[in-house]
């Protein structure tokens, strides 16, 4: 319960992280046509207890037509369908696309904390100036990694194509799944750091 507290409160410090890491990650699905539904869902199921897949989906919701909104006791969710794609280069892209743009990302926004200090503007001898310095990068870079369900979807169809890609794939997919497992032990904070660490080593800013 601790953990999942600490885990909650965290979200909520980074939290427009996690809506630049959404808006990326929609921008590619958008651009590789990811398949997508709009769901009536019952309001009393947790669909973090169900697997996302079309068929477990099914069975605990119904697909909204255009125009079509949820009727009474059900909410609206968006159903992206990852294991729906079909060729595995998309898959891979969609997965990877966001991570290396909201990476990059982070390490533009870090470059500009970095410019900011050599200029001698914010010193780590002021916390809070600091802190805000690195803010937009940190939040950014702790939610770069893929989500639970795109990253399942690249494991399960990395066991079934012939691709080299899979070579990137089940290394990509793990690390994101080890990142999930690890969330209590701030593994996201931590890949925030590295990154700025990265930008700012090489001019002395950090040690």
């Amino acid at each position: 319960m601790v953990f999942g507290l600490i885990g909650l409160l965290f979200n909520i410090v980074t939290f427009p992280g996690i809506l630049v890491n959404g808006i990326i990650q929609d921008v590619f699905n958008q651009e590789y046509r990811v398949p997508s539904a709009r769901l009536a869902v019952d309001e009393n199921v947790n669909l973090d207890e169900i697997e996302k897949t079309e068929e477990a989906m099914a069975r605990v919701s119904r697909v909204l037509a255009d125009g079509e909104e949820p009727g009474e006791g059900e909410r609206l969710e968006e159903f992206i369908n990852y294991h729906a794609v079909t060729e595995y280069r998309t898959l891979f892209g969609v997965i990877l696309g966001p991570f290396v743009a909201t990476s990059i990302l982070a390490l533009v926004l870090f470059t500009g904390a970095v410019g900011l200090e050599m200029m001698g503007a914010v010193s780590d001898e002021n916390g809070l100036l600091w802190f805000a310095s690195i803010y937009p990068g940190f939040v950014v870079a702790a939610h770069a990694f893929p989500n639970q369900d795109p990253t399942n979807a690249l494991w399960d169809r990395s066991r079934e194509t012939s691709s080299l890609l899979r070579l990137v794939g089940y290394p990509l997919a793990l690390v994101s799944m080890l990142f999930s497992l690890l969330e209590f032990l701030w593994i996201d904070a931590l890949y925030a750091l590295l990154l700025y660490w990265a930008v700012g080593m090489p001019f002395g800013v950090v040690g």
